[in-house]
């Protein structure tokens, strides 16, 4: 009776035992798969982008330089999957890799060295985390970048990679992941405003635009939904990356703060749009950004875990 009742809710099994053990296992960022691809990335970017050529040249540059390393990583994990004797806990595996949240345990840091007035070593560990200049940053502007790193970070390494492995499988999951690591890689060697960046920024784009929202909506029923709904209908819908705003809105209006706003990369200012205007953040909102996150990841680890039971109950029925 058992072994019938694990194997039908196999995936369910192996999706919550990636999903824990992403949360109780760190691998050191050192051995870590992600720093090699990241380091494959940028050496393509540094390659060949071309700061002074054309539009086409760059659009194009682009374009090949995220398809063809990512299309070769599909390929040689959907061959592996094909081949394996257990392809179930295979793909329990890629989730488990893909999954992320060592930039919350950065943020806890940032907050505890902040309290302890050490600015220093908290951009230190910033810089790790984001691809703007960090070295002007007084504590507010540390807090404030801290803080939208780590939510959207949480969001689409955690909730959007999770999500789109219950719903579209693996190899969806990991396209996503890969190019969240080459967009990384690739904003510390071109401008976020460059004709090279804005394929890769529009295929990020175009994958996560439903995810986001459901899982925004989604959080906004059980949370601060009029005052969400109200950050996300005046800075949301306008902020540069919408779906970006849409997520740092949802923050902003929960936590009273406010988020975004002007920043530096390569040597350049751009005059990103703040949103909401609540208090400036301090170290005090990073730790209840935390706090926020965990409540909000046991409630989505839950609800999809009974939707999966749900969907598994019903095939069975039907097949």
């Amino acid at each position: 009776m058992l072994e019938t009742l694990l194997q039908a809710h196999l995936g369910l099994f192996v999706f919550l035992v990636a999903v824990f053990a992403s949360l109780g296992l760190r691998i050191s960022s050192v051995y870590h798969p992600n720093l090699l691809l990241y380091l494959t990335f940028k050496a393509v970017a540094e390659r060949v982008y071309k700061p002074k050529a054309n539009t086409s040249y760059q659009t194009l540059a682009g374009t090949l330089g995220f398809v063809l390393p990512i299309l070769t990583t599909i390929l040689l994990t959907f061959a592996l999957l094909q081949f394996a004797f257990y392809p179930e806990w295979l793909s329990g595996l890629v989730l488990f890799l893909c999954l992320d949240a060592s930039h919350e345990d950065k943020a806890k840091r940032i907050a505890k060295l902040l309290s302890n007035h050490q600015k220093v070593t908290a951009r230190a560990v910033l810089k790790s985390m984001v691809a703007r200049e960090v070295d002007q940053l007084s504590e507010m502007g540390i807090s404030k970048a801290t803080l939208d790193s780590t939510v959207l970070n949480s969001i689409r390494q955690f909730f959007v990679v999770a999500s789109l492995y219950a719903l579209l499988g693996p190899y969806i999951a990991l396209l996503y992941k890969l190019l969240m690591i080459c967009d990384h890689a690739w904003r510390k060697v071109a401008k976020p405003n460059s004709a090279f960046i804005k394929p890769i920024q529009r295929t990020i784009w175009f994958i996560e635009y439903l995810p986001i929202r459901i899982l925004v909506l989604f959080f906004m029923l059980l949370l601060n939904g009029k005052q969400s709904w109200h950050y996300i209908k005046h800075y949301g819908r306008h902020y540069p990356q919408s779906n970006s705003g849409w997520i740092l809105s949802f923050f902003a209006a929960n936590l009273n703060i406010q988020l975004a706003g002007p920043r530096f990369y390569l040597g350049e200012r751009y005059n990103v749009m703040r949103i909401g205007s609540k208090q400036q953040p301090c170290s005090e909102a990073i730790t209840d950004t935390l706090k926020l996150l965990t409540q909000m990841r046991w409630l989505f680890i839950a609800t999809l875990a009974l939707l999966m039971v749900c969907a598994n109950i019903t095939f069975s029925m039907l097949g």
